[in-house]
């Protein structure tokens, strides 16, 4: 056997991939296992730039740079490396190379044996994503536990809980120090970390309430590493983030939820404490209304009696504008306690808005107050006591002129949305805390001097919306003025009454 079949024998009996290379890394011999690896055939590829033919594009100049190093020390060397086969699979191989030389120290040739690990690098890979999945894992549920630790006590305000929410966000993500995120919340803004609103790294998720779309959860990523590469979020981290929006949705609807349940609780005590005062207040009213109409009546027919002094019937006459006032005052004790009948009628509230204005112009006047009104055309009809709801809204108007004593604008607005009629009630004044709105409907509660005041004008309005079925809700702010909405619910006798007028 001559030197070359000895060679040839070699290279088939090794278990591994040989080929072998001159010094500027052309082909020169392969064996049958590269061969069937490769998908190349020897014969049609001796001569050929192993680099150029059978490397990675992205790896050639780097590991040409290496043979180069390795046939220059002449000594054995390992390389992780590649070999892409002729249908364009990635093969993953372990190389050892030792260059050759003849009697004279010429380089005859490297001989490259390698070892196939493909299938340990996929494995190797796929471990690797499997951690990576377990850490962001292991990131979520300690957020999720975070937020969770946050959320047990939901007494703090909404905005409150969500920015420490946000604040522990950026910390599960793979870079926390130049990780930052962004909650759009209803056109309101909470930022924590770094965020960065132009960055080409970021993540968006949207939030859902109830399955509405509420705003949206970003993240962004912005610097890069000490070799200068730009960070990346891992491909876990958007799902991790999809995870935080769902919880921060799932919080928002679990707080909203529980302010409306406190707000609604509120509502109940508050108006049984209004349904006891008023039994409270009509009793008293009906225990007062008698020795009181003695009283007026017996001034009266004394103030008759001819011939008593000046005085006397100076007295007689301040003792009949006592009784007439207390007798008012009780008035108003009754109707908020709904012990005064109703007398309901179908009514044009805009034509009822335009009687009682009548009597309160010279009011407004004095006071520097302009009136404004703005009367939906074609209001629906409702069923109510003409005599309450002027009643209603004179103190709303007088309350409001009070409210701006150097003056301003009083807008009064009706207008109706499906089943219901609205009067809303506006002005520019003084407004008032929540302390003070929290009273306002208490009978006797007034901000007003002692003598400016029985404290009984809103208690009165409160009784008899609430006789007719309606609703009333007001806003207010200090220095910001005051809004009284009320609904008049429009039944369904009168929406067809109103349709039988329409038709004549």
């Amino acid at each position: 056997m001559n030197l070359s079949e000895y060679y040839n024998t070699v290279m088939e009996l090794s278990h591994g991939i040989v080929i072998t290379l001159d010094e500027d890394g052309r082909i020169i011999h392969g064996n049958s296992r590269f061969e069937a690896l490769s998908g190349y055939e020897i014969g049609d590829i001796a001569g050929r730039d192993w680099f150029e033919l059978c490397v990675d594009a992205k790896r050639v100049d780097s590991l040409r740079a290496i043979f180069a190093g390795i046939v220059e020390a002449g000594t054995l060397a390992f390389m992780k490396g590649s070999l892409m086969a002729r249908d364009g699979r990635k093969i993953y191989i372990d190389w050892n190379m030792k260059p050759l030389f003849d009697s004279r120290r010429s380089l005859v040739s490297v001989l490259c044996v390698g070892q196939d690990v493909t299938a340990h690098v996929l494995r190797q890979h796929e471990l690797l994503i499997e951690h990576g999945r377990l850490v962001a894992l292991n990131k979520e549920l300690s957020c999720l536990h975070a937020m969770n630790r946050i959320v047990s006590n939901m007494d703090s305000e909404l905005p409150d809980i969500l920015r420490e929410i946000l604040a522990i966000i950026p910390p599960s993500f793979q870079y926390p120090q130049s990780t930052g995120v962004r909650l759009l919340l209803d056109g309101e803004v909470i930022i924590s970390g770094k965020f960065t609103p132009d960055a080409s790294c970021r993540l968006e998720q949207d939030v859902l309430v109830h399955k509405v779309k509420r705003g949206h959860l970003s993240v962004s990523l912005s610097g890069s590493a000490e070799d200068g590469t730009k960070f990346a979020f891992l491909s876990t981290e958007s799902e991790l983030l999809g995870a935080l929006a769902k919880h921060v949705g799932w919080i928002i609807a679990k707080r909203e939820a529980l302010s409306t349940k406190r707000n609604l609780e509120r509502q109940l005590q508050h108006a049984d404490r209004l349904a006891k005062i008023g039994q409270f207040a009509a009793g008293v009213a009906h225990e007062l209304n008698e020795p009181l109409a003695n009283i007026l009546g017996f001034a009266q027919l004394a103030e008759q009696t001819p011939g008593l002094p000046a005085q006397v019937m100076k007295d007689l006459d301040n003792i009949i504008k006592a009784a007439l006032h207390s007798r008012e005052v009780i008035k108003k004790l009754m109707i908020f306690g709904r012990q005064v009948p109703l007398r309901k009628t179908l009514i044009d509230l805009n034509q009822i808005i335009r009687d009682s204005l009548y009597f309160i112009e010279m009011s407004a006047s004095r006071g520097k107050v302009e009136v404004r009104m703005n009367l939906a055309e074609g209001l629906p009809s409702i069923m109510a006591d003409p005599q309450h709801l002027k009643q209603v809204i004179v103190n709303l108007v007088v309350n409001g002129i009070h409210a701006m004593p150097g003056g301003g604008v009083l807008t009064i607005e009706t207008l109706s949305f499906k089943d219901d009629v609205y009067l809303l009630v506006s002005d520019i004044g003084v407004g008032m805390t929540p302390e003070v709105m929290r009273q306002i409907f208490n009978p006797f509660f007034t901000t007003k001097d002692v003598d400016q005041g029985t404290g009984l004008g809103l208690a009165v309005v409160h009784g008899i919306i609430h006789a007719h079925g309606g609703i009333i809700e007001v806003e207010s702010e200090p220095g910001q003025g005051t809004r009284f909405e009320i609904t008049f619910p429009c039944s369904r006798s009168v929406r067809e009454t109103n349709s039988a007028i329409d038709d004549k």
